[in-house]
């Protein structure tokens, strides 16, 4: 008998996806100000004049957004955090399913310096596995962690240019790798939205099933 119950998470995973949607389009508006910041630079590399009312107008929106975007990371994060710990807790409620990472440890590996490099995916491989009785057949999890360590990397990388800004060419370096990262933050919301709609979609189906199985022994 294990220790964990079935609990419907449907309803919680729609409001994930609505959440990771608002993600998406947060980060297409972040590039497109972040492109018209550096169409404004390149204007003046080019010997432009750009009154300082222009120049404050583009870092304010830059810095409202950037706000907006950090603060939408931090509250989406707890939420796809907590998701990941509903999805491998139902999971573990599958008789004689074959898991090694524990629910707490599906959120707390996020967390471990190196090892957070592989054992996220591993629990979420893990968790899908579980719902679909089979081993992964589907690209869509490999695919969202390659764009997450991916976006990790850049979000790093990005922080360190934004900090050089003694030269315009320092600046604008520093704007291209921001809308680079950006972009790859918008790709990773899609497929993270894939990856959340994947799993939870095999969770219904699997606890479906068991339901169905389950009333017609009691029919029987």
């Amino acid at each position: 008998m294990s220790a964990y119950s079935y609990r419907d998470e449907a309803g919680f995973s729609k409001f994930l996806v609505v959440l990771i949607v608002l993600s998406a389009l947060l980060n297409s508006v972040a590039v497109g100000s972040s492109v018209m910041l550096y169409d404004m630079l390149v204007a003046v590399q080019k010997g432009a004049e750009v009154t300082d009312e222009v120049a404050n107008a583009h870092d304010a929106r830059q810095l409202v957004i950037g706000l907006v975007q950090l603060a939408a990371a931090i509250f989406i994060g707890i939420i796809f955090l907590m998701w990941v710990y509903r999805m491998c807790r139902n999971a573990h409620s599958i008789e004689n399913a074959k898991l090694d990472i524990t629910p707490g440890w599906a959120v707390g590996w996020y967390f471990v310096p190196v090892a957070n490099l592989w054992k996220p995916y591993q629990a979420m491989k893990e968790t899908y596995e579980a719902f679909i009785n089979r081993e992964n057949d589907s690209m869509i999890l490999p695919l969202w962690w390659f764009a997450w360590i991916v976006a990790s990397i850049m979000a790093r990388v990005s922080t360190r240019f934004a900090a050089e800004t003694d030269t315009l060419s320092q600046i604008m370096t520093g704007v291209q790798v921001t809308i680079i990262t950006d972009v790859i933050a918008v790709f990773l919301d899609v497929v993270a939205i894939l990856m959340v709609l994947t799993v939870s979609r095999a969770c219904n189906e699997r606890f479906a099933v068991d339901h169905f199985e389950a009333a017609t022994e009691d029919w029987e």
